[in-house]
């Protein structure tokens, strides 16, 4: 199954994801207007979310986000595990 979903962050940024997936998270990709330092790091966050099961909490995959050695400008790691849920749900 594929879903997207997307969060305004307040006084933040836009972050969509585009999620495919079955009983894990097979494929992540993560567009919208904010920044990442280094840039290179959504590659990073992309596969920190990659092979998590369908049923992981936000809380299990904000740690899992914030684990990557990246600086999220505009977005926290758990606006990102929230809109990557709410796809999957």
């Amino acid at each position: 199954m594929q879903a997207t979903e997307s969060v305004k962050v307040p006084d933040g940024k836009l972050v969509r994801v585009a999620v495919t997936f079955e009983e894990s998270i097979e494929d992540v990709q993560i567009t919208g207007d904010f920044f990442l330092q280094p840039p290179e790091a959504r590659s990073d966050l992309e596969a920190a979310i990659e092979g998590q099961p369908v049923d992981v909490s936000v809380e299990e995959l904000s740690t899992a986000i914030a684990a990557v050695d990246a600086e999220c400008i505009g977005f926290e790691a758990s606006d990102l595990a929230q809109a990557t849920v709410e796809a999957i749900r």
